[in-house]
């Protein structure tokens, strides 16, 4: 019993590892959907969530995202991008626990449902931070951006989780 509690603890350890270090990566490679989407991310660690969230469950990857996310604070961002991470990150994992849930949506739909639920968290946080919901006028740009991140990190993690299955990195 406590053996397989210490395995599953060691998986979602390299998980939460697994994510800061694609956030971490992802703030020093040069962003191509910046040309197109001002402040536009890939959001790669939202590969891990996914992934997480497929394979461990809500409550997990509920744990693994919010650890991530202070730790992301921490390491590699200002202070202020924790509201807008807090934001984004739940109103996306929520969002693809829904969808999930439906079982009418693909890896992809997941994926691009959560990349607009997360720009529409963030958006939401910056409306209350500026008190103005003008703010709200980006959304149809960053919809434009949800659909390229949501695409690109449903095709990841399609090819990635039968991997993980492969392996048996999921039985905990």
């Amino acid at each position: 019993m406590q053996n397989g509690r210490t395995k599953k603890l060691i998986m979602l350890s390299l998980m939460v590892a697994y994510s800061l270090a694609l956030y971490i990566l992802e703030t020093i490679i040069p962003n191509p959907l910046l040309a197109i989407f001002p402040g536009a991310k890939l959001g790669l660690s939202n590969i891990i969530t996914l992934l997480c969230l497929i394979n461990f469950g809500f409550k997990d990857t509920f744990k693994i995202l919010s650890i991530r996310i202070i730790l992301s604070t921490v390491f590699a961002g200002p202070a202020s991008t924790l509201l807008f991470s807090i934001a984004g990150g739940y109103f996306s994992l929520i969002g693809m626990q829904l969808a999930l849930k439906l079982k009418g949506f693909s890896t992809i739909g997941v994926s691009i449902f959560g990349a607009i639920l997360h720009n529409i968290g963030q958006l939401l946080v910056a409306s209350i931070i500026i008190i103005n919901l003008a703010i709200m006028s980006l959304l149809p740009m960053m919809l434009g951006a949800s659909l390229v991140t949501g695409i690109f990190i449903g095709i990841v993690v399609k090819y990635a989780d039968p991997v993980m299955k492969a392996h048996k990195l999921t039985n905990y």
